[in-house]
């Protein structure tokens, strides 16, 4: 019998799931960096330095949830499946509430140029969901 050649790549490390989270994180805050910058970049050129703070601003929000997420969801070795899941359920709260009251202080804060910052907000949170599927 011919044994064909085993794909065992992803077998062969040690079995680390905080080291793949930590590479995820890593590509959604490079993306949703760029993003930030292209949508900050148009608001500058297309109207003023304010809308691209507000832009600036609104991308930031959504890293810095990210940024919450990453810090709240750490863990070392291999956790039971219950304590995983119980801390990324945690780490998914958090998230959603920094990103939600830095969407309302945004909102609050940069009044007129809320579109631009809506625009990056967005952009960025679409930068996290692609990464997540294309990885």
């Amino acid at each position: 019998m011919h044994q064909q050649n085993a794909n065992i790549r992803e077998f062969s490390g040690p079995l680390c799931p905080a080291e793949k989270l930590r590479k995820q994180i890593r590509a959604v805050l490079i993306a949703m960096s760029a993003l930030t910058g292209v949508v900050a970049a148009a608001a500058f050129f297309i109207a003023d330095t304010k809308a691209m703070l507000a832009a600036l601003m609104g991308g930031l929000s959504q890293i810095a949830a990210v940024v919450a997420y990453g810090r709240v969801s750490r863990f070392n070795g291999i956790p039971a499946p219950k304590a995983m899941l119980a801390q990324f359920l945690l780490a998914e709260i958090v998230k959603v509430v920094v990103a939600l009251i830095l969407l309302i202080a945004g909102y609050l804060f940069f009044g007129a140029n809320a579109p631009w910052f809506a625009g990056a907000f967005v952009a960025a949170l679409a930068a996290y969901l692609l990464v997540l599927i294309l990885k």
